[in-house]
């Protein structure tokens, strides 16, 4: 047997077991503490850039979602609104196409729900660089791993807006306010991010004084 592990060997029959377990005890306490203050200062960060980089990426998915929506069904103004005039070509009422506007809306929101389910985990992972907060190293090293972990829930309601577009013109304008949430997946916790977007689906400019008469087109109907 070698000097050394003879002389090992010797130390832990005069010391007992805790020679062993006191190193090593104060070794796990020593990596416990430095991981949970480590944690404990990106985790914050970690959040809010997923959560930013997120919210982009939502925004984008049902702004796509709509316009899908909108040209797989061909819709114009004339498909959400419907304007009366009268003999003499002014306009007397307008009238919210409601069996029209709720079938689309349901669409959109199944084509949200679809597209952010979708949302790309690489697109998702936040650079280890922008978590030291070091502007050099924004961008740069290894991605930390961000996905959807599933999609919360989506409401979408109609919204019509009346305003001056120059001398006796009104331009009217259909939204579409879209209100979605998902969680993220981030290293040992799950994360909610909520995201509302307006997206105009139908405008016109209306020529003539604004009628007095609108029907159906308060806020959420449709």
């Amino acid at each position: 047997m070698p000097v050394k592990l003879k002389h090992l060997s010797l130390y832990l029959r005069q010391k007992g077991p805790l020679a062993v377990v006191l190193p090593v005890g104060v070794a796990l306490v020593l990596v416990y503490l430095l991981t949970h203050t480590l944690n404990a200062r990106l985790r914050p960060v970690l959040e809010t850039a997923a959560s930013s980089q997120a919210t982009n990426l939502m925004t984008q998915a049902i702004d796509a979602a709509v316009d899908n929506c909108l040209q797989e069904n061909q819709m114009d103004y004339s498909d959400f609104v419907t304007l009366e005039t009268d003999a003499a070509g002014k306009v007397t009422s307008i009238t919210s196409n409601t069996t029209a506007n709720s079938r689309f809306k349901r669409q959109v929101v199944e084509a949200v729900i679809r597209q952010l389910g979708a949302l790309d985990s690489d697109e998702l992972g936040v650079p280890l660089g922008s978590l030291t907060g070091q502007p050099l190293l924004s961008g740069v090293g290894p991605r930390v791993r961000v996905r959807v972990d599933s999609v919360g829930e989506v409401t979408a309601d109609y919204d019509n807006t009346f305003t001056s577009a120059g001398v006796n013109q009104t331009l009217h304008r259909v939204c579409l306010n879209i209100n979605a949430a998902v969680y993220l997946f981030l290293p040992g916790e799950v994360y909610p991010v909520s995201v509302s977007s307006s997206v105009c689906v139908a405008e016109t400019v209306i020529v003539g004084e604004t009628p007095d008469t609108y029907l159906n087109l308060e806020k959420g109907n449709g």
